[in-house]
């Protein structure tokens, strides 16, 4: 009896699967001239005793992947397949779910007959419809609890672990994943899933307050995300915190705060209420002017699409009425035998291939034309927004200034009288460390100054970043702009010197053949 020896996927074999195939109309020409790994949307590589998955970077655009009744011990090297939709690693020797993390739209997934003791390694499979996980190692119902976040869930095989042996397998099961529609190869009916959640009705209680906190605080963070995303957009990126943080990584502010706290901790609601307005004031202008870039980006591309559609229907018309003629012209030579009449119809194609190419470059020149004249009418209504965005952040800032100077200014003559209470005994029991602080003059002024740089250095940080942020994303948008125009232009142009010497190369064959 011949044996097959234990293999990694190679290139051959991948090969050979693929003109395995191939469709019966084409699989000659596929053995021949071979199929694109990239055009492959379905693979099976069932049955070969495969041991690793390995080399299938290449089909990148697969769909479908068939890897049952092999050797695999680890799911591994299939994770950039993020357009796969069915994957089936039944009957082989799994132990651990891995590797799925990219596979967001997996909707079947076949892990039967594996030898795979906890559910995990899916978080990210949200969109998973069919779940089969019979004749593995699951012994604990607690297992099955990690399926409840699946709520495209339809289709559930459990069939043959250790866990359906419970008595409350199948109560729990219908009582926690909710959707499900079969289950064990049978139909779950309404009935059932009634008494299931009856049975377990202080369980899903508790589950759905948690599921509720759990939402909130998704919903929470998705909010979250989306605003740091706007504001980075804007490029405000951080503006929120910068008063938390301008104190809170302050060492200098920090060692003084206990020198007199309720004062400072007054100062300081005082200082935020006041920075929060000018704060508010610079979010809403930066955002409601990121809104009017981003319409005057629309508008600048919806014109550019706009000049593309008219003049490709300009120039599809002039081709299709020199191609109909051509055609004709053809024929002439194909068919005549009076020499005046293939002379002329020769010299009348080369003399309208020759008005085509005039044609077709005259309406690139013209669009090359217009495209600069949106392109500087963009930039100019572009750079006025950016910088008006400058201007206003540059105001704003310079009124942060002014409440941290007055901040500062109010916060030193409250140290300073503290500082000479304390040397005149006016305070008691005070602690070893505050005593450090208050034991010399100089040394607390320049405390009290550090700090006040250090805040000033944050006001810095953020500026620059709106400043600098804004020249470079209009530096970058200017130059991407022109250099996809530049290669737009280019690409028209080749693309008109290649039709148009295809056409020669025709017409000379044709006048060859009728002499």
């Amino acid at each position: 009896m011949n044996t097959i020896e234990p293999s990694v996927i190679d290139d051959e074999q991948l090969k050979k699967a693929i003109n395995e195939q191939a469709n019966p109309e084409i699989a000659d020409i596929a053995r021949r001239e071979g199929i694109d790994p990239k055009e492959t949307l379905s693979l099976r590589l069932d049955y070969k005793n495969i041991l690793k998955i390995d080399n299938l970077c290449a089909f990148e655009n697969l769909t479908k992947l068939q890897l049952d009744n092999n050797i695999i011990e680890k799911i591994e090297n299939i994770n950039f397949l993020v357009h796969l939709q069915w994957l089936d690693l039944s009957f082989n020797n799994i132990v651990v779910i891995e590797g799925l993390e990219k596979l967001t739209k997996l909707t079947d997934l076949t892990l039967f007959n594996n030898r795979i003791n906890k559910l995990e390694g899916m978080d990210d499979l949200l969109s998973l419809n069919v779940f089969s996980i019979g004749n593995n190692n699951l012994s604990g119902l607690e297992n099955l609890a990690y399926l409840t976040k699946f709520e495209n869930l339809r289709v559930l095989n459990c069939a043959g672990n250790a866990l359906c042996k419970n008595s409350n397998y199948r109560h729990y099961v219908l009582a926690h994943i909710r959707g499900l529609k079969y289950l064990d190869y049978r139909l779950v009916d309404e009935e059932s899933i009634a008494a299931a959640r009856e049975k377990y009705i202080d369980d899903l209680i508790a589950l759905e307050e948690e599921e509720k906190i759990a939402n909130q605080k998704k919903e929470e963070l998705r909010k979250l995300t989306e605003l740091n995303a706007l504001h980075h957009s804007a490029h405000i990126e951080g503006i929120d915190t910068l008063f938390d943080d301008m104190f809170g990584t302050d060492p200098d502010f920090q060692r003084l705060l206990p020198v007199c706290l309720e004062r400072t901790t007054d100062l300081q609601e005082e200082y935020r209420a006041k920075f929060e307005v000018v704060v508010n004031e610079l979010k809403y202008f930066a955002l409601k002017k990121r809104t009017e870039m981003n319409d005057e980006m629309n508008s600048f591309n919806e014109c550019i699409q706009q000049t593309k559609i008219e003049t490709d229907g300009e120039c599809i018309a002039m081709l299709n009425h020199y191609s109909h003629f051509k055609k004709q012209l053809l024929r002439i030579l194909q068919t005549s035998r009076d020499t005046k009449e293939i002379d002329d119809a020769i010299k009348t194609l080369k003399e309208d291939t020759s008005k085509l190419s005039d044609s077709l470059m005259a309406v690139e020149m013209t669009v090359v034309e217009q495209y600069e004249d949106v392109i500087k009418e963009f930039e100019r209504n572009y750079t006025e927004v950016s910088m008006s965005v400058t201007e206003y952040g540059q105001g704003s800032f310079a009124r942060m200034r002014d409440i941290e100077n007055e901040f500062h200014e109010r916060f030193s003559e409250s140290i300073l009288l503290t500082f000479e209470r304390f040397n005149k005994g006016d305070l008691e029991e005070i602690e070893d460390e505050l005593r450090d602080v208050l034991s010399d003059k100089d040394q607390l002024v320049n405390t009290v100054n550090g700090s006040h740089d250090f805040r000033l250095g944050k006001f810095d940080h953020q500026e620059d970043a709106l400043v600098s942020g804004i020249t470079q994303e209009l530096e970058m948008l200017t130059k991407k702009l022109h250099d996809d125009e530049v290669q737009r232009d280019r690409d028209r142009v080749c693309e008109v010197f290649t039709f148009i010497d295809k056409c020669h190369a025709e017409i000379e064959v044709a006048e060859e053949n009728a002499y």
